[in-house]
């Protein structure tokens, strides 16, 4: 029978059982190599607070605390989410991670395009 991936959706290799972790969303429980595993960093106030904390606190230079999160999807509510998109069958042969967005000064900076154009 014909193989839809390499890895069979896992990440296990040689052992041959893994805990489980409970998806985020649906509470279903997924084997924590399969999960689409995601880690978010969040400020605790939503952004239209800030200006309202800013103003009432005594302190000047307050740094407001972040949220930490990691987040376990079941593939289901990740492809549904848009976490994680279909690939076609060529797409599923690259195993290379995604380019990474960087943000500066309010842009997006593709690192592998800025390192190309200082190399010329």
């Amino acid at each position: 029978q014909t193989t839809k991936r390499r890895n069979g959706g896992r990440n296990k290799a040689g052992r041959g059982h893994v805990k489980f972790v409970r998806c985020s969303n649906c509470s279903r429980c997924v084997a924590k190599d399969k999960a689409i595993k995601r880690f978010t960093v969040r400020n605790m106030v939503e952004s239209a607070a800030i200006g309202d904390l800013s103003a009432a606190s005594i302190y000047q230079e307050y740094a407001l605390p972040k949220l930490y999160i990691k987040i376990a999807y079941c593939v289901s509510c990740a492809i549904h989410s848009h976490v994680v998109r279909v690939r076609s069958r060529e797409g599923r042969r690259n195993r290379a991670p995604p380019p990474r967005i960087r943000w500066k000064d309010g842009k997006k900076v593709n690192p592998a395009v800025t390192a190309a154009e200082e190399a010329k």
